[in-house]
């Protein structure tokens, strides 16, 4: 069963892989026996997925797609963590990953894998550069969910010959010379950091997050170039802390950041919606989706609608209980059917959706037919059209 990172378990929205079965298991269990109740919520979790695909599947296919999943969950290594695991198996492929946060367990066997879950970790926790400014160097971290990576260490060398830039009637001369010197050395320093931060990050889009003195920060903001440079930042001196102190201290930070990002999409659902931009019909969101219409689209994170899409037409059925054939979350279907298309999406824990929906899009156009507004042109049109009208009338 092969590794993944959470990054890369988001490319199996691309996958197509029928029937596929994908697993959600919490690993923070508590308690002394937490090992043999972890290992007994996996045998629950497989018994759950057995039944879906005895249900709704044949013989062979069952045959061909349960035993190598029973073999592989017999031998996997499980211990106690935060959050959890995703296993995701077909046919073609077999994989795992591990999550920073799962609300529950959960199995589901489909045409397509499960990745609302993968998604809303992704998003929680996403990515961003932090560059630490130290007394004689910068670190350049990119911090995802799969953990920090240094990226690059820069040397903030000074001067060794250096005038004093102070005018010697003045009656705090050596005071002011030393000051001015080094603010000249910190302003050349953040010139050279920036053009190698540039060179480092170049054509990315992702936030970057300064921690370190203040007037260093300051200073750097000055001379950066980087068009996603977040005003924010970690206050203070930097340079007794490791990469997971780091790391700690900027998630905190990031945190309050993305969820404002997650705020300001549910407003401009409002704005869409008060210009007709928006629903939350589901089968409209199907069709709009189907089209390429949509541009962001909402989905609550812990709440399903099982039943089945047609990815071209965008038609959908709605079941009201799982029956003998394959049923998908549709709520899952159109966030990945939105991603394929090139639109955005957000997963939400219900309480936050827009009025408690489970699914909102904001459309990129509407089909709504827009009245015309009356040009000069048109006007003396009609103008023209009623006279003749009246001449005819006469005759």
């Amino acid at each position: 069963m092969k590794t993944m990172t959470v990054n890369e378990a988001v490319k199996l929205v691309k996958a197509k892989s029928a029937p596929a079965i994908s697993l959600y298991l919490a690993t923070d269990v508590s308690g002394k026996d937490g090992d043999a109740k972890l290992r007994l919520n996996l045998q629950r979790l497989y018994k759950s997925a057995e039944a879906l695909v005895v249900r709704t599947y044949d013989r062979k296919t069952r045959d061909r797609l349960l035993h190598p999943l029973k073999k592989a969950l017999s031998i996997l290594g499980l211990k106690r963590a935060k959050g959890g695991i995703g296993i995701y198996h077909s046919e073609q492929f077999s994989g795992i990953v591990r999550l920073p946060t799962i609300i529950s367990d959960l199995a589901v066997a489909a045409d397509s894998f499960h990745i609302k879950p993968v998604l809303r970790c992704v998003q929680s926790r996403r990515s961003y550069y932090l560059l630490a400014l130290r007394k004689k160097h910068a670190d350049l971290y990119l911090v995802t969910v799969d953990g920090t990576k240094h990226v690059e260490r820069i040397a903030l060398k000074l001067p060794q010959d250096r005038p004093v830039l102070a005018d010697r009637g003045s009656k705090h001369w050596l005071a002011d010379g030393t000051k001015i010197r080094r603010q000249k050395d910190l302003n050349d320093n953040m010139e050279q950091l920036n053009r190698q931060i540039e060179c480092a990050i170049h054509g990315e889009r992702i936030p970057l997050l300064l921690a370190g003195p203040h007037h260093q920060q300051e200073t750097f903001r000055d001379f950066c170039s980087y068009g996603n440079l977040l005003e924010r930042g970690i206050s203070g001196h930097v340079d007794g802390h490791d990469v997971e102190a780091l790391t700690n201290l900027s998630m905190t930070t990031m945190g309050d950041y993305f969820d404002e990002l997650d705020y300001r999409s549910v407003i401009a659902f409002r704005k869409a919606e008060a210009s007709g931009l928006a629903t939350t019909d589901l089968q409209e969101i199907a069709r709009a989706a189907a089209r390429g219409q949509i541009q962001s689209l909402l989905v609550a994170e812990d709440r399903q609608v099982w039943g089945h899409l047609d990815r071209n037409s965008g038609q959908i059925q709605v079941l009201d209980q799982l029956g003998h054939t394959p049923a998908d979350d549709l709520l899952d279907d159109l966030a990945e059917l939105t991603l394929v298309k090139g639109g955005g999406v957000t997963v939400l824990p219900s309480v936050k959706m827009p009025r408690n929906h489970l699914i909102a899009a904001v459309l990129r156009w509407s089909d709504a037919p827009v009245a015309m507004p009356l040009t000069h042109e048109l006007m003396r049109d009609s103008w023209r059209r009623q006279a003749y009208h009246r001449e005819e009338l006469r005759a």
